[in-house]
């Protein structure tokens, strides 16, 4: 596999793309370009970006999605533009698909439905690995990656990122050749050989004693410990549903619901969206009946610590290979806990993988990648307040 990158801050938009596409074309040369992988800040999700892209691509099938900030080696920007060109060797193949209307036919219908598509082209290859960028106001995440699972197998690796927008939580963008959507998911499966590794690591630390989901809705928390689930909130903040609803995107930042997996050494985390009139809390991403939880708490040391080991994860999977490339999916609820020290998290990703390292990532909504035990070997889950790295490397 050959890469080449490409970023702009330009606020003219179409320099802005002239500039990154430019780059990243003369960064591969005379070299086939089999895909691009586009990364923006929403105000580059107009279709007269795609167009110009295709254009100057020469019709290069393109992938991506919005985010609140672009992660480069040069620094993180809150406006920009940038591009992932790849082009494959004969030994590797890759295979790329939408759907839309993914909240409409249901988001297990929908994984369904990308998996097949994506299978469709890869029959004849052993295949390694998929990527997938999806909306990040999608209501059931994780029923999304239940129907993909369901096709591509349960143990298959499937790294992913949820758009995100500029926090303000009202519309992400999912791009897809010359157009730009909303309520979609995209993604590519690469087949051959590929050789990857990856990590994923929040840093949030429980708090207090396990308690039980008595009773819920895929994502939504009616009762814990036979209670309304917001007593539990009420209970350690010493406050009333109206006044945590107040300061809810705070809390649930700082003090998300960890969920108990037996054999992990981290909690799956889960944020809140709202409060119910009736006591339940709204999550992102679901939380099965019967579920341990704790309470959480994350901290700025914390935070960098998992980053450290992410990354650390992702090298040692590589065996011994250098990476190629590297991708981050990193939660917009990490941005804005660590606030200036996010530069501290891209200081550590370039001093693991070295200042030479090809390096691209977003800040997303929700984070997808497999946990590592082995009960749950390769299985993905929905991820909320992680970093996740994959590492790309050479033969």
């Amino acid at each position: 596999m050959n890469i080449s990158l490409g970023f702009s801050e330009n606020k003219d938009h179409i320099q802005a793309v002239n500039e990154a596409v430019g780059q990243a074309i003369i960064g591969l040369g005379k070299t086939r370009k089999d895909l691009a992988v586009i990364f923006t800040t929403i105000e580059f999700a107009h279709p007269l970006v795609l167009r110009i892209t295709n254009n100057l691509l020469g019709g290069v099938p393109i992938l991506g999605c919005s985010s609140l900030g672009i992660i480069t080696k040069r620094g993180i920007f809150k406006h920009g533009f940038a591009i992932l060109l790849i082009s494959l060797d004969q030994q590797s193949s890759l295979n790329w698909s939408l759907v839309t209307d993914v909240n409409k036919r249901t988001p297990l219908a929908a994984g369904r439905e990308l998996a097949e598509k994506l299978l469709s082209g890869c029959r004849d290859a052993r295949r390694n690995l998929s990527l997938i960028f999806s909306d990040g106001l999608i209501s059931d995440g994780t029923s999304l990656i239940n129907g993909l699972q369901e096709k591509l197998g349960r143990s298959f690796p499937l790294i992913g990122a949820s758009a995100s927008d500029n926090s303000a939580y009202v519309k992400t963008f999912q791009y897809f050749n010359k157009e730009v959507l909303t309520d979609a998911c995209c993604g590519m499966l690469f087949g051959g050989k590929v050789n990857f590794g990856f990590g994923i690591k929040h840093g949030w630390r429980a708090l207090g004693k396990i308690r039980y989901v008595t009773s819920s809705d895929k994502n939504i928390i009616k009762e814990i410990n036979g209670q309304p689930a917001i007593k539990l909130y009420e209970d350690y903040f010493a406050k009333d549903a109206l006044e945590l609803a107040k300061e809810l995107r705070r809390i649930s930042i700082f003090y998300p619901i960890g969920i108990y997996l037996e054999g992990e050494k981290e909690y799956l985390l889960r944020n809140i969206i709202s409060i119910r009139d009736d006591g339940s809390i709204v999550t992102q991403g679901d939380i099965p009946q019967g579920s341990p939880i704790r309470l959480m708490i994350g901290t700025k040391d914390s935070c960098l610590a998992a980053a450290v080991a992410s990354c650390e994860e992702a090298k040692r999977n590589l065996g011994g290979h250098k990476a190629k490339l590297v991708i981050v999916f990193n939660s917009a609820s990490r941005f804005t806990l660590l606030g200036r020290q996010n530069l501290k998290e891209l200081e550590i990703i370039k001093s693991v993988f070295g200042e030479d390292a090809p390096l691209i990532g977003i800040y997303t909504y929700g984070e997808q990648a497999p946990l590592k035990s082995i009960s749950y070997l390769g299985r993905a889950y929905c991820h909320n307040q992680s970093i996740n790295v994959l590492a790309l490397g050479g033969q």
